[in-house]
């Protein structure tokens, strides 16, 4: 384990993305403003030692990063809770066709219209189309797996009437 000169456990890349990831979670849950979260998030990108992360979410409820306790106490066991999915546009290729469609819509556009072809201004319908096609499959893909993630909380379904 290693600790800071103050004897502060340091931390790592893991840590301070799992403490991203849960600021992110508090941003989409309404708890933190985008100022608020975008300041704990430079706070979290530039931390050194497991209190300063530890420090971001003393008024937030949970989820908080799993961080290694201190030297000579006893580690900190909070139950693991599966990872919201994120949404992030541009992860996959069908954002990115979806964000170029525009473009060749508008070069389709003058290559058809210069080749007098009528009613070439059916290329601008690309768009949508392109970007239905294109995000609708990372849409489902992201559903599916928080589906699979809901199923594997445990406890779930207890303590409801229904």
């Amino acid at each position: 384990m290693t600790t800071a000169g103050d004897g502060t456990v340091r931390i790592g890349t893991a840590e301070r993305e799992a403490a991203a990831a849960a600021l992110n979670t508090h941003l989409e849950a309404g708890r933190l403003g985008v100022e608020e979260y975008a300041d704990r998030s430079a706070v979290a990108a530039d931390a050194v030692t497991a209190d300063e992360l530890s420090a971001l979410f003393t008024d937030l409820p949970e989820p908080h990063p799993q961080l290694p306790a201190g030297p000579g106490s006893a580690p900190v066991v909070r139950p693991r809770r599966a990872a919201a999915p994120q949404r992030r546009f541009g992860n996959g290729w069908g954002a990115r066709i979806a964000a170029a469609s525009p473009i060749v819509a508008v070069i389709l556009f003058f290559v058809l219209n210069s080749a007098g072809v009528p009613m070439a201004w059916l290329a601008f319908l690309l768009i949508p189309l392109v970007g239905a096609l294109g995000l609708s499959k990372e849409r489902q893909d992201e559903r599916e797996l928080g589906r699979e993630q809901r199923r594997e909380l445990p406890g779930d379904d207890q303590g409801r009437d229904g």
